[in-house]
């Protein structure tokens, strides 16, 4: 019997393709709302931290935000801010340290005060100097290429404002002048968003007039007496009638109390009046503060609530021109 042919080899089964996985679709995240706000004041504080219900911020700490944001707002190019009256005693400083501080605070940004005093004002004792270095100092300095030039001659106080008095009075062998007020703006206003200028006692001193060819905001400041009042009025007069009406619309009126106890039963007349001559919502009313009227270096954090909030108005109320004027 034949032999049976061997038996054909079988083809090889055809080696399994793996299984290629599907890309995974990466889901859209879904937009979160931002969480509401957290109160923390009264009672809204305490029920939040006791149950974690969050009934949101309180009506004044809404107004409060709104505030800051306003402040926030950037201006168009360096901004300066006069702040002027005719009468000594007024406050003039002491408003320019506290505004200034509270733009410092809310804002975080390169803001200075000049001391554009052409009789040696106390803005340094008032804003806390840590630098000998004066307005004088600078000009004398020719080589201000950078930030840290400027800053090497000018003091700072807590909340990161930065001040440039005027030369000590006993050592200052001549006075500022108009063109040293316009060479110092021309100079730092390249490296600083915000330049506030404490003014003397009047409006005809070069300086002065330096500041208002300038400046893109004013602040008037006076003190409830009548005749403080009265000088605020004059100067209103006085700005209206030399060609800075366009100023006007962006003046700020202060009306400060100076001394404990002191009363005036015109006052709300007299907010009324001065409200006749400015924008809406720029007349600014400060109570007595009693670490103001120690006279020494102000801190903000020791100033009373009231005050606080009414120098954030004032600051709120400046802020809102920024987008629209720049530097004169």
């Amino acid at each position: 019997m034949a032999p049976q042919p061997p038996p054909a080899p079988q083809p090889r089964a055809a080696a399994p393709q793996p299984l290629i996985e599907p890309v995974p679709v990466t889901a859209q995240p879904t937009p979160v709302k931002p969480g509401k706000l957290v109160s923390k004041r009264g009672w809204r504080r305490w029920v939040h931290k006791l149950t974690r219900i969050n009934f949101g911020l309180t009506r004044d700490e809404k107004y409060e935000l709104d505030l800051h944001t306003r402040v926030a707002r950037k201006p168009r190019g360096s901004y300066q801010i006069g702040v002027l009256g005719l009468k000594g005693g007024a406050g003039k400083t002491t408003t320019t340290v506290t505004l200034g501080t509270t733009l410092a605070q809310v804002r975080g940004d390169r803001i200075l005060v000049l001391d554009a005093d052409p009789g040696a004002g106390n803005l340094g004792e008032r804003a806390g100097r840590t630098s000998p270095s004066s307005i004088a100092d600078l000009l004398a300095d020719r080589d201000l290429s950078h930030y840290n030039d400027i800053r090497a001659h000018t003091s700072v106080n807590a909340a990161n404002l930065e001040i440039l008095p005027a030369a000590e009075y006993t050592a200052a062998k001549r006075g500022l002048s108009g063109q040293d007020l316009r060479l110092a703006v021309d100079t730092v206003s390249k490296f600083y968003n915000l330049v506030l200028a404490d003014c003397g006692a009047g409006l005809f001193d070069p300086v002065t007039l330096g500041v208002l060819e300038t400046a893109s905001a004013i602040v008037i400041v006076t003190s409830v007496s009548v005749d403080s009042a009265k000088q605020a009025e004059i100067a209103l007069d006085w700005l209206r009638n030399n060609g800075y009406q366009d100023l006007l619309s962006r003046a700020c009126v202060v009306i400060n109390h100076v001394a404990l106890g002191e009363t005036n039963v015109a006052e709300k007349q007299l907010v009324r009046q001065f409200e006749e001559q400015v924008q809406p919502g720029r007349v600014v009313l400060l109570p007595f503060d009693k670490h103001i009227a120690t006279g020494a270096e102000i801190q903000l954090d020791q100033v009373g609530p009231v005050y606080r909030r009414r120098v954030l108005e004032l600051a709120a109320a400046l802020s809102d021109d920024f987008e629209r004027a720049g530097r004169r």
